[in-house]
């Protein structure tokens, strides 16, 4: 993590831990959820985000909806992210910069999060927006009428991760929200993707909350046991 105080190192790692996918034992066990909005790696997020980001400028660019043939873009969805920002009292806009991600092809959404972050990360050190973070998210959709995953991506002008996270079937929230196309239209298809994007930034909200609460708690200092369980891992 960059330059976090070691004051509020301790009270970091407990929250990262709790937004693990492990945390309360609920993720291992098939048929069981857990509560958290997603997994927040602790490697992709700094906390001072939550202080900075009301006052800061976000670039929000085409959603990428990644297909089990080609990625595509959704602008819709890159609108619905800059209006529910500008309702959040942030000063979003939309740039036009597509970032192709290619076909889903990865064994499982934590490789396909981590191949996103990357590219994400070389794309915007190449592109200037002009503004202070830049907002992408990445909706997972193999089986074409049913999503996958979510992951959304905040990063700086340099490509540093400041709130970065994925959201799948085991995250009650994203279980709940039945991501599927009622049929094969064009337009059922257009409406889960509206419908996965309100997931994802209530997710994001919820987020923003979590990283506030962990600074504003006292905690005391407690061994963390970190990794990945296999079931979050599970391939597609």
């Amino acid at each position: 993590m960059r330059n976090y105080s070691k004051v509020l190192l301790p009270a970091l790692l407990i929250c990262a831990a709790l937004a693990a996918p492990g945390h309360g034992g609920a993720a291992d066990r098939p048929g069981h959820t857990i509560d958290e909005p997603g997994f927040r790696p602790v490697d992709y997020f700094d906390p001072a985000v939550v202080e900075t980001l009301g006052s800061a400028t976000v670039a929000v660019l085409p959603t990428i909806i990644r297909r089990a043939g080609r990625t595509a873009h959704s602008f819709d969805s890159q609108q619905q992210i800059v209006e529910f920002l500008t309702r959040e009292g942030i000063a979003a806009g939309t740039k036009p910069r597509r970032i192709d991600l290619g076909p889903v092809r990865r064994h499982s959404q934590w490789e396909m999060f981590r191949y996103g972050a990357s590219r994400v990360t070389k794309s915007l050190r190449e592109y200037e927006t002009g503004t202070d973070y830049a907002l992408v998210m990445e909706i997972l959709v193999p089986r074409d009428q049913s999503v996958f995953g979510i992951e959304i991506y905040l990063v700086d002008q340099q490509g540093n991760h400041e709130l970065s996270f994925l959201l799948n079937e085991h995250h009650a929230m994203f279980a709940e929200a039945g991501l599927v196309a009622r049929n094969s239209s064009e337009e059922a298809r257009k409406q889960m993707i509206r419908k996965a994007t309100r997931t994802g930034l209530t997710a994001f909200a919820r987020q923003l909350e979590l990283l506030r609460d962990c600074l504003a708690a006292e905690v005391t200092p407690l061994p963390i046991a970190a990794g990945v369980l296999h079931d979050f891992e599970a391939p597609l």
